[in-house]
């Protein structure tokens, strides 16, 4: 029974040294977690245009809005323009508002670095132009249409 036991366990370990083989429906550029980065990214503007939630949940004011005529809102505090600049860069300028005081003299610039391709999806970095740390963004796209 010994013997038995001790070749199991030899199986065992031999077996968990192997590599696991790669997820089903995995191909040619992708990896056993699941795909790869696009290796280019492609957008047209109109992609971006849209109601955007940073939560993914559609329900807070934890978002942004791009319209097509090139204004933006950001959050619950920001008005402004937005525009996509080198390659994957868009920029949110806005104009900080305070609630029941209205816009302020203070002008804040984000830029959101893309990750991939823009569907209803909005993946990559947002970060202040001033240098602040950037935070991931994985943003939903809302069902609601920007005015």
């Amino acid at each position: 029974m010994r013997e038995v036991l001790v070749t199991l366990g030899a199986l065992l370990f031999a077996s968990a040294c192997q590599p696991a083989p790669p997820l089903s429906g995995a191909t040619a550029g992708s990896t056993e977690t699941g795909a790869a980065p696009d290796e280019e990214i492609k957008f047209e503007t109109e992609a971006l245009v849209g109601v955007w939630s940073f939560d993914r949940s559609c329900a807070s004011g934890d978002g942004m809005t791009l319209v097509a005529d090139g204004t933006a809102s950001f959050d619950e505090w920001g008005q402004g323009t937005w525009a996509t600049a080198d390659g994957n860069r868009v920029v949110l300028t806005l104009t900080r508002w305070e609630p029941g005081v209205g816009p302020t003299d203070e002008t804040v610039v984000y830029n959101i670095d893309l990750a991939a391709t823009v569907t209803d999806d909005l993946i990559g970095l947002l970060a202040r132009a001033d240098g602040s740390e950037p935070r991931g963004l994985n943003a939903l796209r809302c069902l609601d249409k920007p005015g």
